[in-house]
């Protein structure tokens, strides 16, 4: 594997990671309000920038390698769950259930990455 890939896939891990905690930790302030111009916003904006890299960095990995368990359209799949988990994880009112869901599934597609 590419180190760009491995060093690009373990930064996305991290960001579902940060997600998980971030999510529990407003949970339980009370009266947390979202500050979307001075939180949501800057973070969303890097994390979208170092997403897209990602995305094409693995991409190119994938036809080029093309390993067995892992294709194109998981990695369309994975792209779109990670932006909905880091973008929920600001949000109290959060659905837990299908939030854990697309993170567990987040973290399943980037190990199978990074195992590969």
């Amino acid at each position: 594997m590419n180190e760009d890939v491995k060093k690009s896939t373990e930064i996305m891990f991290q960001y579902n990671e940060v997600a998980v905690e971030r999510l529990a930790s407003i949970q339980q302030e009370e009266n947390y309000e979202v500050k979307f111009f001075e939180e949501v916003k800057p973070y969303g904006d890097i994390f979208f920038k170092e997403l897209d890299e990602w995305a094409s960095l693995v991409t190119e990995w994938l036809k080029k390698e093309r390993p067995k368990y892992i294709h194109v359209n998981q990695i369309e799949t994975l792209k779109e769950n990670l932006q909905n988990v880091v973008l929920q994880s600001f949000y109290p009112e959060t659905r837990e259930k299908r939030f854990k869901k697309m993170y567990h599934s987040n973290k399943y597609v980037l190990e199978s990455i990074l195992n590969n």
